[in-house]
């Protein structure tokens, strides 16, 4: 098993569905108002963005992200992502949760030479990442954060 090589498959329950949901998630350039971890968000093209994430370990990571899906009427989305962190994430809405894929493979160099005795601290931090963007966009949809 190649130790760089990351699979996340998580739900989020929001209770809210509809556009509305896949609105604010397909607008990648407002991230940072409400998932803390997205520090920066720019636009480069129409399809892809470059982004800066800083979680809880001490380390930042320089992505892009560019859309290889996007379909509002079944609410569901693909990311390609590139920069340190290669691979895709994929958003389908169901309901009222939204169900979250990503397989990627870490390319900054720091994560793979440490990936075999930090592995777990890895995935742990992209935990904490997680939790912190399902609450921000909880509390969003809610009214609570602006």
């Amino acid at each position: 098993m190649d130790p760089n090589h990351y699979r996340f498959d998580l739900s989020w329950e929001i209770g809210r569905a509809g556009e509305e949901v896949y609105d604010v998630l397909t607008d990648l350039e407002a991230y940072p108002r409400w998932w803390p971890d997205y520090r920066e968000v720019r636009r480069v093209d129409a399809d892809t963005v470059a982004v800066v994430l800083r979680s809880s370990l001490p380390y930042t990571l320089r992505l892009t992200n560019r859309f290889l899906t996007r379909d509002r009427e079944r609410g569901h989305f693909r990311l390609a992502l590139g920069g340190d962190i290669a691979g895709w994430i994929d958003f389908a809405l169901t309901g009222t949760s939204v169900r979250i894929t990503q397989d990627c493979t870490a390319e900054k160099r720091l994560l793979r030479v440490f990936a075999p005795v930090a592995r777990r601290a890895f995935a742990h931090n992209h935990a904490l990442t997680m939790r912190r963007g399902h609450r921000g966009l909880s509390e969003l949809l809610a009214g609570e954060r602006r």
